[in-house]
């Protein structure tokens, strides 16, 4: 069974109850097929041992009461307890040659680095998944890398180590000239808020334990990508093809989708908080993990649940109207059709749903910038899919009479509705 599985975990629920019970912090996981783990992520696996990331957490959760720090020794399993690991679910690194600087002849190389990581609660004694919550950056450096040198081999691993680093900790420290002591600038002393290491160690602290009795699993169901986006992304349209997804003349749909389910679980589980079952492309439902513990490693089998209630997002196309020039500057508008559903799930297929409530929206993003500087549309339709879920999301608590105006393609009556029936159904609490 299959293949390792992005950003496809994982689970569960509003409508657990709380209990007083301390957790066990198990470590580091990877989630992917038994003995592909280094082969998958080479430089989060390699990271993890230079930075000694397992240790570090560790002794973060070390004087914390509710929290117990697994191993040998330890109180375990035995009496019943659940258990809480970090999950790295994605490691990727993108490579696209720009051309040149028109203003200094500099050839210019864009890598982007995505990062997706899960908190994730999980009986130890039956295997359940509980709760968890994902977590997705992208982060993209410059380099003045010609066209035969823009790819990911043509870069020192501990670049790339580093510059996943700097998402871990939420820093800029990655440069090409850093060398093998990269490892000093990372500490527990420098993890700043905005990064997601200590983002995803918060939640762990601020976690509640729960019964796994009575629970809806709630989650993103489908990811779909229209006829007419889907011959944009490829080149068929108004624009180059998609420099991140699109390679040997075939669109990499299985990632595109994961990194849009992956977006939009995460703001769904920050806003309406609650765990998500964010999407994956893929069959089977048990899930190989390799886990590192502090002082041993396991590989656990945990299932995927099914579904109470699911969300759909369909993305639909894209747009970009120039809006004005002058001499010296131009104005752009980028806007991306979209759109979400959430129903009752019947089964896996599709059409398997219930629909409760439908929202179409348009997200745009509006830019004045200088005829020299060096744009890729892309990189603002990505910008603004980004910001469309994440406002999509923030409407359902509380609409935003400007958003609604301008992005909003139902009545303020009809959005109102549907939000009310999908806070009411996923037992949303202010």
């Amino acid at each position: 069974m299959g293949k390792f599985f992005g950003t496809f975990l994982l689970f569960f629920c509003s409508s657990f109850f709380s209990n007083s019970d301390p957790i066990i912090w198990s470590g580091i996981g990877y989630f992917v097929d038994s003995g592909k783990t280094s082969s998958i992520y080479p430089n989060l696996t390699s990271l993890e041992k230079d930075l000694n990331l397992a240790k570090l957490i560790s002794d973060k959760f070390s004087e914390n009461e509710n929290i117990i720090i697994g191993g040998s020794g330890n109180r375990s399993s035995d009496e019943g307890l659940n258990s809480v690991l970090l999950a790295i679910t994605s490691e990727k690194i993108f490579s696209n040659y720009r051309g040149k600087n028109p203003l200094n002849g500099a050839h210019l190389c864009y890598r982007t680095y995505l990062l997706s990581s899960q908190v994730v609660l999980y009986s130890i004694n039956d295997k359940k998944i509980l709760k968890a919550f994902p977590s997705t950056t992208k982060k993209t450096y410059i380099d003045e890398d010609d066209q035969g040198s823009c790819n990911t081999s043509a870069v020192d691993l501990n670049l790339h180590k580093a510059r996943f680093s700097d998402i871990l900790w939420g820093l800029d420290l990655a440069n090409i000239e850093l060398g093998s002591e990269f490892v000093k600038n990372y500490s527990s002393s420098n993890l700043s808020s905005e990064g997601m290491l200590q983002e995803q160690m918060e939640r762990i602290l601020k976690l509640k334990n729960v019964f796994s009795k009575g629970n809806q699993p709630i989650g993103v169901r489908q990811v779909s990508v229209s006829e007419y986006a889907n011959n944009q992304l490829v080149g068929k349209g108004d624009f180059s093809s998609h420099q991140d997804y699109f390679s040997k003349e075939k669109l990499n749909l299985k990632e595109l989708k994961e990194w849009l389910g992956a977006e939009f679980s995460k703001w769904l589980s920050q806003d309406l908080k609650i765990s998500i079952v964010p999407f994956y492309e893929g069959e089977g439902l048990t899930l190989n993990i390799g886990t590192t513990f502090s002082d041993s490693a396991e590989a656990l089998n945990l299932k995927k649940p099914e579904l109470s209630y699911g969300f759909d997002y369909v993305l639909r196309g894209y747009r970009k109207v120039d809006v004005g020039e002058t001499q010296t500057q131009k104005g752009s508008v980028w806007s991306v059709y979209s759109g979400i559903k959430f129903g009752v799930v019947l089964g896996e297929e599709p059409e398997d749903i219930k629909n409760l409530a439908t929202i179409p929206y348009t997200q745009s993003t509006a830019k004045q910038y200088n005829k020299t500087d060096i744009l890729n549309d892309w990189d603002n339709f990505d910008e603004t899919t980004q910001v469309g879920i994440r406002e999509v999301s923030q409407n359902l608590i509380k609409q935003n009479k400007k958003w609604m105006k301008e992005s909003s393609e139902i009545s303020s009556k009809e959005f109102k509705n549907f939000a009310k029936t999908i806070l009411n159904k996923v037992g949303y609490e202010k």
